[in-house]
């Protein structure tokens, strides 16, 4: 399992705007300055998070992004499901025929306790958790 860094970018934003407030619509601009995602895939980033609900646009003077939940309602997994679709170990694990061992293949049982564990340290990790003020260095 990889994380793409389209969802490490979207964990990004999601993170820097709940360090902003709820209620703050915070310009595309500001984003891009503050969490390093690049300028090209930051829409992108942000249609797939307000397609999912995660955020909410508003365009025209004075819009920007916000979150749509409380950061304590938003879990990484809802993020990288967004992005990337469900995490999985092995092809084995979302591909029936994938591996004609699966039978009595003990690697198998491995991959389904660690994806089952990953999954689960990322459903209850909530963005509250891991709130930060991103800060540029130059």
């Amino acid at each position: 399992m990889l994380i793409t860094r389209q969802a490490d970018y979207a964990i990004r934003v999601v993170i820097f705007l709940a360090s902003k407030g709820r209620d703050r619509l915070v310009p595309a601009k500001e984003i891009a300055e503050n969490t390093a995602v690049p300028k090209s895939f930051l829409p992108g980033i942000i249609s797939i998070l307000s397609k999912r609900k995660i955020v909410i646009t508003e365009k025209g003077k004075g819009g920007g992004v916000k979150l749509s939940k409380n950061p304590e309602d938003i879990t990484i997994f809802d993020i990288i499901v967004a992005v990337d679709g469900t995490p999985q170990m092995n092809m084995c694990m979302y591909i029936p025929d994938a591996c004609p061992f699966i039978d009595y293949c003990k690697m198998h049982r491995v991959w389904e306790e660690i994806q089952k564990y990953v999954h689960s340290k990322l459903l209850e990790t909530k963005i509250s958790d891991v709130m930060v003020e991103y800060k540029i260095s130059s």
